[in-house]
């Protein structure tokens, strides 16, 4: 994970230049140390947070408005009149803030992170002051990097600037497998890769031509084409560069090699036409490991193409009928042929990387179901049950 330099530069360097306890962590500030008047008529310390973001070395707001929030009872004003409003957000790994305070400047904005800051220790402490004239928020320099461990190559500055830090740390302590490269696979890859999951094991035996290409996130270069790739392992290096622990493993899979999956934590089967997928199921669920199997039909009639884009989830425990046969056995779907179908194979993925999430509590789920099943001539999603 990389991180700003050890000695903070502007404008950190000027907050501690001034004597402010500092500490970054999962992606915010923290000001420690801050005096404030509470609700009990005495002064306390508080601590002030907001989302930063890392730019070429250099700490900036992430929200980059008036407000920030404050961790601590009610910040309140010499004449007892609340500072704050309630507004309860975890900021991960235990660390919660309570209030948000909203002053804005006569100018419409703080021209830096720094004047921002400093403003509201000054609102803070300003208050505590008229209990006890001694107290500042400048006692003393410090200041701590807090490694945060996620597996990523660069800092998920979304998450903090969403309020989302705990909800992603959901995905920590994950092995996810995907069992195929193609176009439903390689869209849920590019999703998977923007969480916080641990590892990702990439299986697929083929190569990378023209036409996984045009059913693909990104755009892939005509040198990679031309190379003759593995998939596994074209789609391993391309998102490296993003999150690390993502381990390619170029071959197809069979029941000679299903251990490949035992590390895994959840399992998504997008290899429709492996000959051996009932049995791989049987397998995973003999093994208690949660997974969800998609799958994409596609025909052609006379006014366009029609078809079904499929989702499953296969969890432990459950007692649903296991499928007996290949999903699209080779040579009876139009799919097979190379039609290019790019939109529904990012549905199909997007459609499995959402049931995924509503298993591991990331989204609500009013009424859970097995099977999502989304029929392109109707334009109809339906949701129901494994029978």
């Amino acid at each position: 994970m990389s991180n700003p330099r050890s000695v903070p530069d502007d404008p950190l360097k000027r907050l501690l230049a001034d004597g402010y306890d500092l500490v970054l962590r999962n992606g915010h500030l923290l000001i420690r140390r801050i005096p404030y008047l509470a609700p009990d008529g005495l002064r306390h310390d508080g601590c002030l947070a907001l989302p930063v973001n890392d730019s070429a070395g250099v700490i900036v707001d992430a929200i980059g408005d008036h407000t920030i929030w404050f961790a601590g009872a009610e910040p309140r004003d010499h004449r007892a009149v609340a500072l704050g409003t309630p507004s309860p957000r975890d900021l991960g790994d235990g660390q919660t803030v309570d209030f948000m305070l909203s002053f804005k400047p006569t100018s419409g904005s703080y021209a830096d992170l720094y004047e921002k800051v400093r403003r509201y220790a000054r609102i803070l402490t300003s208050a505590a002051q008229h209990v006890d004239p001694h107290v500042t928020a400048t006692s003393g320099a410090a200041f701590q990097l807090v490694e945060d461990g996620l597996p990523l190559v660069y800092r998920d500055t979304n998450t903090t600037r969403a309020g989302l830090t705990a909800l992603n740390n959901r995905f920590r302590g994950q092995t996810i497998a995907i069992v195929g490269l193609g176009g439903t696979g390689s869209y849920i890859l590019d999703q998977v890769a923007k969480t916080w999951v641990d590892r990702i094991l990439l299986i697929d035996g083929d190569l990378f031509e023209n036409h996984n290409a045009f059913r693909a996130p990104g755009a892939a270069a005509h040198e990679a084409l031309q190379a003759r790739r593995n998939k596994a392992e074209y789609f391993a290096e391309e998102y490296s560069r993003m999150h690390t622990g993502i381990q390619a493993h170029p071959t197809n899979l069979t029941m000679e090699n299903v251990q490949l999956l035992e590390p895994a934590t959840f399992v998504f089967l997008a290899a429709a036409d492996a000959a051996e997928r009932p049995a791989i199921l049987l397998w995973l669920r003999e093994h208690a490991i949660p997974c969800i199997d998609v799958g994409l039909g596609v025909s052609q009639t006379d006014v366009g193409l029609t078809g079904l884009a499929k989702v499953t989830t296969y969890l432990p425990g459950d007692d649903s009928t296991l499928p007996t046969a290949p999903a699209v056995p080779p040579g009876e779907d139009d799919y097979t042929s190379n039609i290019q179908v790019a939109d529904l194979n990012a549905l199909n993925a997007l459609l499995a990387v959402i049931q995924w999430k509503r298993h591991l509590g990331f989204y609500a789920t009013h009424s859970p179901a097995s099977e999502t099943v989304f029929k392109v001539f109707l334009n109809e999603l339906r949701n129901g049950d494994v029978t």
